[in-house]
């Protein structure tokens, strides 16, 4: 056990993969509560709205991702930071958060219990938020070992609602079985004991080393991953931005910044030049721009959530990996 703890880059990039390694394994949570019927409130009901009340930049992201995943939506989609005035019966309200003390949302919870609307959170292993909340409230589980936030978790969950206002719950609970399984295959693929050549987080973080970074896609469904990772990459110290494919195409030439002076002497001249730019294109198998970089995972045989969360968990498994701290 000790040697799990030695200080090398390998122990050190098993222990920050913990929670990515467990991203699978939230989804499978999520269909074996919808198997269980806990869910049955929601199934086949016509609601008038469904209200996502969410806490944290990366939630709404992963909100953001579902409503382009569901798009168009049977009724509205609303992502709000406080529990809209209209709620009442006829409304689903959603409370996704990170934060077992979030005293906001339990009164938001206890608001729209009241008023008669159905009520779900997503939220923490424990807390008041937990302990507090209406009897009514549908608990959403989560993985006890867990110890950070899953957009795996965020997106299969409002998924698995959205879903079975429409569908059958025995098919949403076979589809999130199918997914957990199509996500560990990817994890396996981005194990802390593959190299570049064969791990393609490590090989996004790599090509992501030395750059002025900026996620980006080409449509509604790679944009909202864009978000997301980026989101995910900011948090753990990997400070990048995001912007739609076409804001980024017309914001090239400043993201460029000059072209480089062939007579620039490094040891004579002050070193005053930018950080070089890249571009890393999301659902796209070309990046289409110069010298950026497509992350790419098709539909077939996976279906759209499957590939979402593949790209996504490739996303947040390039944080695990150091490349200075790497003996190669």
């Amino acid at each position: 056990m000790d040697s799990f703890y030695d200080g090398s880059s390998y122990n050190q990039e098993t222990v920050r993969f913990y929670d990515v390694a467990y991203e699978g394994a939230q989804v499978r949570v999520i269909g074996s509560f919808v198997e269980s019927g806990a869910l049955a409130p929601l199934e086949g009901l016509r609601p008038r709205s469904v209200v996502v009340l969410i806490s944290g930049q990366i939630n709404q992201s992963c909100a953001r991702m579902v409503e382009a995943l569901h798009a168009p939506l049977r009724q509205p989609f609303v992502i709000t930071a406080a529990l809209p005035s209209y709620v009442g019966a006829l409304d689903v309200v959603i409370v996704v958060t990170d934060d077992g003390g979030d005293e906001e949302s339990l009164k938001a919870l206890i608001t729209a219990t009241q008023r008669g609307a159905t009520t779900v959170l997503v939220g923490p292993v424990d807390g008041p938020l937990v302990e507090e909340a209406p009897s009514d409230v549908i608990m959403v589980p989560t993985l006890p070992t867990a110890t950070a936030a899953s957009p795996s978790r965020t997106i299969a969950s409002l998924t698995a609602i959205l879903d079975l206002l429409e569908e059958d719950p025995r098919i949403v609970a076979d589809r999130m079985a199918h997914v957990a399984d199509s996500v560990d295959e990817e994890i396996e693929s981005l194990s802390p004991e593959r190299d570049e050549l064969v791990n393609p987080g490590r090989k996004l973080r790599m090509v992501a080393d030395g750059f002025r970074i900026v996620h980006t896609g080409r449509t509604e469904w790679g944009n909202a991953i864009a978000n997301v990772v980026a989101g995910l990459w900011n948090k753990r110290g990997l400070v990048c931005g995001a912007l739609d494919g076409e804001e980024l195409f017309m914001a090239l030439p400043d993201l460029r910044g000059p072209q480089p002076d062939i007579f620039h002497d490094p040891f004579l001249d002050e070193d005053a030049r930018m950080v070089p730019f890249r571009a890393v294109v999301w659902a796209e198998e070309e990046p289409g721009i110069p010298d950026a970089v497509a992350q790419f995972c098709d539909f077939n045989g996976r279906g759209p959530l499957a590939s979402t969360l593949r790209l996504i968990v490739r996303g947040q498994s390039a944080t695990v990996y150091a490349v200075e701290e790497r003996d190669v």
